[in-house]
């Protein structure tokens, strides 16, 4: 502990640094990772302080794939991911607003998790602005009678390229994919969903058939604030795209999705025997067993009857 008061320990890999204001309130801070790998998952409390914040560079280059903080967890420092190319995936709460500058620089990540508390607001367009790359995100509502609202939503890529235009000695912008358009679809830190849906169109000019399909059936299983139209719109879209869609949750393992295609009948018997081959070829014993049952309860065989 030195003169004011301030120890550090290190515990499951990670280092604290502890301390009490002036007011009383025992605080922790994430000061660093040590020679941690895979999973992580930050505690609310270490000895009795309320883990607050994430130093600078706290996880700076290392090999962590998925992190998870604590609903106490309010601000990190700048560039506290720097470099952390293994981060795919990180969850925290509403409660987590201040975010340093370049905290994500050389990250990649493709999920987040966010649990709201205390209403709709988040650093999730903050984030989606800062990574160019793909990502799909889960928002859970937690309401105060105990009610769990669960939206699910994916911003695709998108990236800027400088072009020379010689004759006029400028460089201009040019913008690729409806990934920045997507980002854009935020009011006051809150997502606007019917702005979100309205997009659509755009990203079916723009964007690849393993995204479109994402997107639509994200929206359609966790139809969170989404109106009939834009419903309509994505149900059009899955009923014509239903081999590849099928196949890619196929090769993800995503059972709750294939029950969700199957429960709304969207298959058609193609895209289902398309989904079998696959899930066969790719010896998904379980996958392929819910498969054939459900070839067999919406396509049934049907015997020639031959009359002598």
């Amino acid at each position: 502990m030195d003169s004011n008061g301030r120890k550090e320990i290190t515990v499951n890999g990670i280092r604290y640094a502890l301390w009490k204001e002036d007011a009383g309130s025992a605080q922790a801070q994430v000061t660093a990772c040590e020679d941690f790998e895979g999973d992580a998952v930050i505690p609310e409390e270490v000895e009795g302080h309320s883990v607050r914040s994430l130093a600078p560079y706290a996880f700076s280059a290392k090999r962590i794939e998925s992190l998870s903080l604590p609903r106490t967890l309010e601000k990190a420092g700048k560039y506290v991911f720097y470099r952390c190319f293994s981060l795919k995936k990180l969850c925290f709460t509403d409660s987590f607003t201040d975010i340093g500058a370049g905290a994500f620089t050389g990250c990649r990540l493709e999920e987040l998790e966010i649990d709201f508390y205390q209403g709709e607001q988040s650093c999730l367009k903050f984030i989606a602005d800062e990574i160019r790359y793909a990502l799909r995100v889960t928002l859970r509502y937690h309401r105060p009678d105990g009610r769990i609202e669960t939206a699910r939503v994916v911003f695709p890529e998108h990236y800027e390229e400088a072009v020379e235009n010689t004759p006029a000695r400028i460089v201009e912008t040019r913008y690729h994919g409806a990934g920045g358009y997507y980002r854009q679809s935020f009011y006051n830190k809150e997502l606007n969903y019917p702005e979100y849906d309205s997009l659509f169109p755009l990203a079916l000019a723009q964007e690849e058939e393993e995204i479109l399909a994402d997107i639509a059936s994200y929206r359609l299983r966790f139809p969170y604030r989404l109106e009939k139209q834009a419903e309509e719109r994505y149900l059009e879209y899955l009923t014509g795209h239903m081999a590849q869609t099928g196949r890619q949750n196929v090769l993800r393992e995503d059972m709750d999705m294939l029950r969700f295609f199957g429960e709304k009948r969207l298959w058609d018997k193609k895209a289902l025997i398309y989904a079998v081959e696959t899930a066969s070829e790719e010896k998904k014993p379980e996958m392929l067993a819910y498969l054939m049952e459900q070839k067999r309860r919406l396509f049934p065989s049907t015997k020639k009857i031959f009359d002598l």
